[in-house]
């Protein structure tokens, strides 16, 4: 135990350092001619000091059921560090999307510059998906935005993108801050049900749940898209109503979740509605992101540990596939310039290689059996139509809507009469990104076992009384659960 707890601390410290350090080294000048190797290095040592801690974590969390580290002030529960089932797999899952968009973007969207503002955030959010304490998750939550915004603002074609981010982002920290200090406070039932409310609408203005959701497609369109991966897919909001707002399930639902539900899942609709009829692939990811975004928030604040299950699956499968086609578009577009979707582009003739992997990303995003995305939502919808056919047909709807618009993406972009030009080839650090991406969605697809009881150990800690709930993971805001220094948890 002493062991694993010396190996969890110090992975923890090389997932938020090293990002941190390649940043400064970034600022002082060095490898201002190489800043992708910079930005690889740091992203891949932080990548393998979380890995460790996850690895020590899972090897004494199967000995002891239930069992947290913990560190720092703070009750059991809401420590300023913890590590458990949740950060065991969001943790790695963040600093790998990180890592394979530094490797994939061109070269001009990787400058040191903009490679040192990647790696802040990068840290930022590892330090978000690492805490329970409310205090530091409001400092951090401010944080993560400010970097965000900071990295869309300096980018030449991001200041709409930036004024849009930003007009959300004030008011959402700004609620979460004060519903924070209020359910915390130990004021009255009436105050913390207000910083319930509170929370739940700063929740839904960073995922872009309607009618906050105009800033989701803008950033993707008018920011760089390292930018808008960074502070969309990790969806540090979705992580915060975690450990600060969803958990109370049973026979009284609160009605904070109830309304998270159903506005979510007419998100997740609309969004992909959206998608189908956008008029370029950047809005086309952008809207997709919104819908998925919005229908892991749904399985978040449902009562069935099935539909929780789902929610983790689709959390980090859409973020693969989505980070996956938002960085082929990418390479596409620095080749070819602006990528309409509202006539056939026929680039399939100069991009073959980045038309396969659009393809296949795309089917794997679409629910292709044998793929992650299959896995994820087969939960998420076996979950939502036992509990209620309403929502579970308005799952089923965004998938399909989802799968449309992505083959309708792929069809524009690649088929039609060849376009004129040089023949694009897959360079070796976009093959090696993309390849881990499909390794991923695959690996998990065709053996899901283990994936699906980390999902439902994640369950199991979000909410222990969830119908259909096993184990016995601590809930993660109780103050009975022992030491805070890394110790057992019954």
């Amino acid at each position: 135990m002493a062991d694993a707890t010396t190996v969890i601390a110090m992975g923890i410290a090389v997932a938020v350092g090293a990002p941190l350090a390649g940043a400064a080294l970034a600022g002082t000048g060095a490898g201002t001619d190489h800043p992708r190797r910079l930005s690889t290095a740091s992203l891949v040592t932080s990548l393998a000091g979380a890995v460790a801690a996850a690895w020590a974590w899972t090897t004494c969390e199967s000995c002891n059921p239930g069992w947290a580290w913990e560190a720092g002030p703070g009750t059991p529960g809401t420590a300023l560090l913890r590590f458990d089932a949740l950060t065991a797999v969001l943790l790695p899952y963040a600093l790998a999307i990180s890592l394979v968009t530094a490797l994939a973007v061109p070269r001009r969207d990787i400058a040191a510059p903009s490679a040192r503002r990647s790696l802040v955030g990068s840290a930022l959010t590892a330090a978000l998906l690492l805490s329970a304490n409310p205090g530091a998750l409001v400092v951090l939550w401010a944080a993560t935005a400010l970097a965000g915004w900071w990295s869309i603002r300096a980018a030449p074609e991001g200041r709409g993108a930036a004024r849009a981010y930003a007009t959300c982002m004030l008011p959402a920290v700004a609620l979460m801050a004060a519903g924070t200090w209020l359910m915390a406070g130990g004021a009255g039932d009436g105050a913390r049900s207000a910083g319930a409310w509170m929370l739940a609408v700063a929740v839904m203005v960073r995922k872009g749940i309607v009618p906050f959701h105009a800033w989701y497609p803008a950033v993707f369109e008018g920011a760089p898209v390292s930018s808008a991966l960074g502070i969309t897919m990790p969806q540090v909001a979705a992580y915060t109503a975690v450990r600060l707002l969803i958990g109370h399930v049973g026979d009284a639902v609160p009605p904070q979740l109830e309304f998270l539900a159903a506005a979510s899942l007419l998100t997740c609709v609309y969004g992909a509605a959206l998608a189908v009829v956008q008029p370029n692939v950047r809005g086309l990811v952008g809207t997709l992101a919104m819908s998925q975004s919005a229908l892991v928030l749904a399985g978040l604040a449902g009562t069935r540990a099935e539909e929780l299950c789902g929610a983790i699956a689709v959390w980090v499968s859409s973020g693969v596939v989505l980070t996956g086609i938002a960085l082929v578009a990418r390479s596409l577009e620095a080749r070819a310039g602006a990528l309409s979707l509202e006539a056939p582009q026929g680039r399939f003739a100069d991009a073959p290689g980045l038309a396969a992997c659009f393809l296949i990303l795309g089917l794997a995003g679409a629910g292709l059996p044998g793929t992650f995305s299959f896995v994820a939502d087969d939960l998420i919808v076996s979950g939502s139509l036992d509990h209620h056919v309403g929502a579970g047909l308005m799952v089923i709807a965004s998938t399909v809507l989802s799968a449309i618009a992505l083959l309708r993406g792929w069809f524009r972009l690649f088929g039609g009469p060849p376009a004129s030009g040089p023949r694009h080839p897959v360079l070796p650090r976009e093959a090696a990104a993309f390849a881990a991406l499909l390794a991923v969605t695959f690996a998990i697809g065709t053996y899901p076992a283990p994936f699906v009881r980390a999902s439902e150990r994640i369950a199991a800690s979000i909410a222990p009384d969830a119908e259909g709930a096993s184990g016995h993971a601590p809930h993660p805001a109780t103050p009975d659960h022992g030491p805070t220094t890394g110790e057992t948890r019954p």
